[in-house]
């Protein structure tokens, strides 16, 4: 029994020796993805942009990405004095999120919902809102991690002024709405 314990204790300071060692020689190095969230942080949308989606192109199963770079030129551009260049922003940013929606990302049809509400970006078209909101409620297909609720205040927006109509034309064109797939192009 002492003996067993002796080499346990040699086998765990040996492992504690070679962990020290190895720690101090490698740094934890980000991946692209990790490296383009820290540049978005920093509202560096374009250099974040060519890390996450070279050339326009996304990696298989990176689509969240897409919705994150439309949020980093949205955000971008609420700091951005000259109003054309703001706009543009917005439009771009529009772009990417429209485009991560098309690909059946649930949170980029929930940004839908707010750009189609709030006319920063497109006009004010309740039957469009209601389309990416019928959407979003049919999606489960992200929802591994639990129930996610709709933003509270856009639910409000939504019920207290859309009409019986709005809602069942908006139904209408999600029925007829199809994904696009292909995580290729640029917005």
């Amino acid at each position: 029994m002492r003996l067993s314990w002796f080499f346990v204790l040699v086998i765990l300071l040996l492992g504690a020796e070679g962990a020290h060692a190895q720690s101090n020689s490698t740094k934890l190095q980000l991946g692209g993805y990790e490296q383009s969230l820290r540049l978005m942080e920093q509202g560096q949308c374009g250099q974040a942009q060519e890390k996450m989606a070279p050339n326009g192109v996304t990696e298989p199963g990176a689509e969240v990405a897409l919705s994150d770079i439309g949020n980093c030129y949205i955000n971008a551009a609420k700091k951005i004095q000259d109003p054309e260049a703001a706009q543009r922003s917005r439009e771009i940013g529009a772009g990417w999120i429209l485009r991560a929606a098309n690909m059946g990302v649930r949170r980029a049809a929930e940004e839908m919902v707010r750009l189609y509400l709030n006319g920063s970006v497109f006009m004010v078209d309740p039957y469009e809102a209601a389309k990416w909101y019928a959407l979003w409620s049919a999606n489960h297909s992200q929802m591994q991690l639990g129930q996610i609720e709709f933003d509270p205040d856009l639910m409000k927006q939504m019920t207290s002024s859309f009409t019986a109509e709005q809602w069942d034309e908006g139904k209408a064109r999600a029925v007829k709405w199809r994904p696009i797939i292909s995580a290729q192009g640029v917005p």
